[in-house]
């Protein structure tokens, strides 16, 4: 027990010392990240930026910066108006007293502006216009007090007050992208604006060192390869040729930082594999690149001290900082793997609400379900019934007291004959005074009984139909909750060995994308570096996937890649082990040309194919709508993916209570299994089935009423197995009909099938048709409807090229 005690205590240190050290881990960051959000909500961060745009100038007088990000402050964040509009002065009073002055006269002017123009300045290109035009004036006030304006004065005036509309159309849609959701995606116009943002910012820094270094060195340089390791090479170097031609314009001495800036954002993108390493030893090739280049040794020193510098901060800088840049930019692997989670996230939660519904028409389901009830007692009912005939008889009778009381074990017998209408016994029609009007009561009240029962009957007959709808539509939805909760798996290694099989062939796939492995499922993408223009895909490249997955692969369909781009993307699918042919044949009443038959014949998604004739009552155009509805009901349930007896126990349902007269339909249906050739006969109402194997014949039969005629319905269902050249017949009822002057049409029929020397399930088809017309005299007295199903294996087109290559 001691030796218990010790475990439990060292198992308890061991737990706290972890948690100690997993909680130390996380307060720095934790600290961080408070301070941060304490510096934005204060105002510093805002206060800060204002500094550096307020003192920003480029080609040595046009100072463009303070006055649009004033305007777009004011607009989005109209509550840190107080705190720019401070430190934008701030910033243009360390260049000099008067341009704090005049920065301060242009904010005031917008604000003015901004009160008349009210919510007009939220239109984009009116809140730049509104920022150029105060700039304009306000800069023209300023150099009106040093004395007349001349042509360029104005020429430049004119110049700042532009660059001050575009900026201010630049850092709107940058605060727009940085209150983006989390989920959403930067484009390359947002990134290029978020660059210029940032390097707007940098040119404050202009002036400011830490020694021999520049601070606005080091903070662009910073940007960059933050830019390159988050999203690559091409963001990258996008980011430091903005950056540094906006930077190279505060002075042209600056001009071999656009070179550093560009080749470090590209070295550093392409070596973004290697993480921080990578980047920054990229970051030290372009400074050594570039330093070469100028020739300037004492530069080159101070640039390579800068570079480490920022290679140093890169290192400190949180890793899920990066991160967290990098999901909002396209291509990036933390961007796919972030869209991907949430189309994860959202497959499980489509899955979640389907299996709820799911479970609720199951509920519904158990709730319509009609449970069997123990039958009333018989004596019950008749006492039931004998109160209620006296209450409205005996009661008012004034020989109630001799009847009841005097002689009640005689009344009662009487009247229990009466409730089971035994007429034997007539001796009280003699003693009753009432005798017609109690034998009209028990009448009644035995026919309200009746018609009491008929609706508690048809009642519960409706809450089966509704109970199996229900259940029938709750399997549907959590199957295919089963099919979105499947995994999707990873198969790169399948997808690189692939590749290089193909290789081995000679096949060059610039890209395989496999969806599924599984046996008889398998589905996979190929792209191809070239137009097909020869069957290659077919010719090729399916008996080579057949070889390399050893199962029989075809080609599912092809699409080319459009302009500019040249190649061809095949999708390649397991083939079922067989495939069947319909040949359907029609003969309208006397030669009409509406048919009251309607037939289907569609592929399922569980790998079967349903075959189905329906016949209506009658002939015409009643009689066509009355199949075609049967036919249509039966083929979208089947496609839901409902069982084949529950659709056809549905479709009854539903024809029954809309029935009229005569609103009647025979089902004939086939569901052939294309792996195993199993087929599974269900018939209503139709005649025999023949199945012609060489010169044998097989009929499947089963005598059932049509579609319609009752609520509850019995259901044959009949199985065999199809073999590779079977033909399958089916046909109408007319087809036996029309043959009433032969003797045995069921016979005759056998016969025609049997001597059929034709594989073509069309033209066995017409042929048969043929028969029977002319066998009825050339009359055709109803419709009449054939169809062929031809069952074989599936070969795929070139499989007689080898699978295996000859080695040597």
């Amino acid at each position: 027990m001691t030796n218990v005690h010790e475990a439990n205590f060292e198992l308890t240190t061991a737990l706290s010392l972890a948690r100690s050290r997993k909680q130390a881990k996380w307060q720095p960051e934790l600290a961080i990240r408070k301070l941060a959000v304490w510096f934005y909500e204060k105002g510093a961060v805002h206060i800060l930026i204002s500094l550096m745009l307020g003192r920003a100038v480029v080609m040595s007088q046009f100072t463009p910066f303070a006055l649009p990000f004033f305007a777009v402050v004011l607009l989005f964040q109209k509550s840190r108006t107080a705190a720019v509009f401070l430190g934008l002065i701030l910033g243009a009073s360390t260049l000099s007293p008067q341009m704090g002055l005049y920065t301060a006269g242009a904010l005031v002017l917008f604000r003015m502006t901004a009160a008349v123009l009210k919510n007009r300045l939220r239109q984009r290109f009116v809140l730049a216009g509104a920022a150029a035009g105060v700039l304009a004036v306000a800069k023209s006030i300023y150099l009106l007090t040093s004395g007349p304006l001349t042509w360029v004065d104005g020429v430049m005036i004119s110049l700042e007050a532009l660059a001050a509309g575009v900026l201010a159309l630049i850092f709107m849609q940058s605060f727009t992208i940085i209150k983006k959701g989390r989920k959403a995606a930067y484009t390359h116009e947002e990134l290029v604006a978020l660059a210029v943002f940032a390097a707007s910012i940098a040119v404050g820094l202009t002036g400011w060192m830490v020694g021999e270094f520049a601070v606005s060195h080091m903070m662009t340089r910073y940007l960059v390869v933050v830019a390159a390791l988050a999203a690559g090479a091409l963001v990258g170097s996008t980011a430091g040729v903005v950056t540094g031609l906006i930077f190279c314009l505060s002075s042209f001495a600056h001009m071999p930082e656009v070179a550093l800036l560009a080749v470090a954002g590209l070295l550093g993108g392409l070596l973004k594999s290697g993480r921080a390493m990578g980047v920054s030893l990229g970051l030290m090739l372009a400074t050594l690149l570039t330093g070469l280049m100028i020739g300037d040794t004492l530069r080159l020193e101070a640039s390579l001290y800068e570079s480490a510098v920022t290679a140093l901060l890169l290192f400190v800088t949180p890793k899920k900082w990066i991160t967290a840049i990098a999901r909002h930019v396209p291509g990036s692997d933390e961007y796919i793997e972030e869209q991907q989670r949430y189309a994860l996230n959202v497959r499980d939660a489509t899955a979640e609400k389907v299996e709820r519904f799911s479970d609720m028409f199951a509920e519904l389901s158990k709730s319509f379900s009609c449970k069997e009830t123990l039958p009333e007692d018989p004596q019950t009912e008749a006492d039931y019934m004998i109160s209620k005939v006296t209450a409205r008889t005996c009661q008012q009778c004034f020989k109630k007291e001799f009847c009841w009381a005097s002689q009640f074990d005689r009344t009662y017998e009487w009247m229990t004959d009466l409730v089971y209408r035994d007429n034997d016994n007539k001796g009280w029609e003699s003693l009753c005074v009432k005798s017609e009007q109690v034998k009209k009561e028990f009448e009644d009240e035995q026919m309200n009984l009746h018609l009491q029962d008929q609706m508690k009957e048809q009642l519960k007959e409706g809450s089966q139909f509704v109970a199996r709808q229900l259940s029938g539509l709750s399997d549907v939805m959590k199957d295919f909750a089963s099919e979105l909760q499947r995994e999707i798996q990873k198969h790169d290694g399948q997808e690189e060995s692939i590749k290089k099989e193909l290789q081995g062939y000679g096949i060059q796939a610039e890209h395989v994308e496999i969806h599924c492995l599984e046996y008889g499922k398998v589905d996979l993408d190929i792209m191809l570096p070239f137009k097909e223009e020869h069957g290659e895909c077919e010719k090729l490249i399916a008996p080579m996937l057949s070889s390399i997955l050893k199962e029989t692969i075809i080609v599912y369909k092809k699409t080319d890649l459009p302009s500019p781009y040249e190649g061809t993307v095949a999708t390649y699918r397991s083939a079922k082990a067989f495939h069947v042919n319909v040949g359907v044949a029609h003969a309208a009443f006397r030669g009409g040309l509406v048919s009251g038959d309607s037939y289907t014949a569609v592929p399922l998604n569980e790998g079967k194919y349903a075959v189905a004739i329906s016949d209506g009552m009658g002939n015409g155009e009643k009689a066509k709508r009355e199949s075609e509805e049967t036919i249509g009901l039966l083929q979208q349930m089947l496609k839901a993916g409902i069982d084949e007896e529950l659709a056809i126990k549905s479709v009854n349902s539903i024809l029954t209570v809309k029935r009229t007269n005569d609103a009647y339909s025979t089902v004939d249906l086939v569901m052939i299994d294309l792996q195993n050739a199993k087929a599974k006969f269900l018939k209503v109402g139709s005649v025999p089935s023949y199945i012609k194997r060489g010169k044998q014949i097989k009929m499947i039969e089963a005598g059932n009423l049509p579609l319609g005629f009752f609520r509850e319905m019995e259901m044959d269902v009949l199985e065999d197995q199809l073999k590779a050249g079977d033909l399958l017949f089916m046909v109408s009822d007319g087809v036996m009909d029309g043959l009433r002057t032969i003797e045995n049409p069921e016979r005759w029929l056998r016969r025609q099938i049997s001597e059929l020397t034709v594989d073509d399930p069309q033209t066995a088809a017409d042929l048969i048709m043929e028969a029977a017309v002319r066998s009825s005299g050339g009359s055709i007295e109803d419709d009449m409807t054939v169809a062929a199903i031809k069952i074989d294996h599936q070969v795929p087109k070139w499989a007689a090229i080898p699978l295996k290559r000859n080695a040597g």
